[in-house]
């Protein structure tokens, strides 16, 4: 294997911590879903995450032969077209959602962030994560 080719695999290691610790955060929102603290811990989780997951994407579309490609959006509609990503919609959504929570701060913005977290897109990030997994043990 050369560099290229466990790139994507080394990736995936780290993206496998970062799920881990968002699956626990949102198991402690679950638990005490009022605590701001816990709220905080489960959207920087998903930040992470979300971000370890587009780059996993992108480096498992280099791995599969489509390179050059840089821009988030860019890898997400690559995902989509390859399958990868099962609801492009969501993915942009996700990264919009998660620009907003990057650069900007209030109390509506983060409520809002933690209900598209707990109802939608644990979802779109547990769909691309198994994807990537059964990639991994086929390796």
């Amino acid at each position: 294997m050369d560099q290229q080719d466990i790139r994507w695999l080394q990736r995936f290691d780290n993206l496998k911590k970062a799920y881990a610790r968002f699956r626990k955060a949102l198991d402690a929102h679950e638990a005490n879903p009022q605590d701001d603290l816990i709220q905080m811990a489960l959207v920087q989780a998903f930040e992470f995450t979300f971000e370890l997951s587009w780059k996993t994407v992108k480096d498992y579309l280099a791995y599969n032969g489509i390179r050059k490609l840089t821009l988030p959006r860019d890898i997400i509609k690559e995902g989509f077209a390859h399958r990868i990503i099962e609801d492009g919609q969501q993915w942009i959504d996700m990264m919009m959602d998660r620009n907003l929570m990057a650069h900007t701060y209030s109390e509506e913005n983060a409520r809002q962030a933690v209900e598209h977290i707990t109802e939608r897109y644990q979802y779109g990030l547990a769909q691309v994560y198994a994807f990537l997994q059964t990639k991994k043990e086929e390796v």
